[in-house]
């Protein structure tokens, strides 16, 4: 009797953990926030497989921000030596502190010796404003300030 009852104690367990719904994902464009099930991105455009199986197209620059698997993207403007540059990144958002958000993105050196391998950077953004980029050095207090453990790869 006990080992039927551990055994059905087992199968609810595993059934409750199939059970668990996945993070959600979405897209929040001009037109308002949609559900998705997944995103790719082209040149100019962005493709979308939308909860029913519907696919939609939609220009880069209509999509504000978008969440694939609990991270969540937002489309920020790019900064270069801390000056604006008219160009617009979407940035994973790691983590926030009252009203600095700590923000990951990639970029490509193309005068190094692998120039098709992505560099991560980060910056700490004051809204939509660059407040701190951070560099190795500083990178580690950041963290720190904002809760998180760093870890390398």
């Amino acid at each position: 009797m006990k080992k039927l009852f551990v055994l059905l104690v087992a199968a609810i367990y595993c059934l409750a953990s199939v059970a668990v719904e996945p993070g959600s994902s979405w897209i929040m464009s001009k037109t308002g926030k949609m559900e998705m099930k997944s995103i790719s991105f082209g040149v100019s455009n962005a493709r979308i497989v939308l909860e029913d199986g519907k696919i939609l197209k939609l220009p880069i620059d209509q999509l504000n921000s978008y969440s694939v698997d609990g991270k969540i993207f937002k489309k920020m403007q790019l900064y270069k030596y801390g000056k604006p540059t008219s160009e617009m990144v979407f940035m994973e958002l790691i983590g926030e502190q009252g009203e600095l958000s700590l923000y990951r993105f990639q970029s490509f050196n193309f005068d190094s010796v692998k120039p098709q391998e992505a560099v991560d950077n980060y910056a700490i953004y004051n809204g939509d404003k660059l407040h701190l980029a951070l560099t190795d050095k500083t990178l580690e207090n950041a963290c720190k300030y904002f809760g998180l453990q760093l870890a390398y790869k």
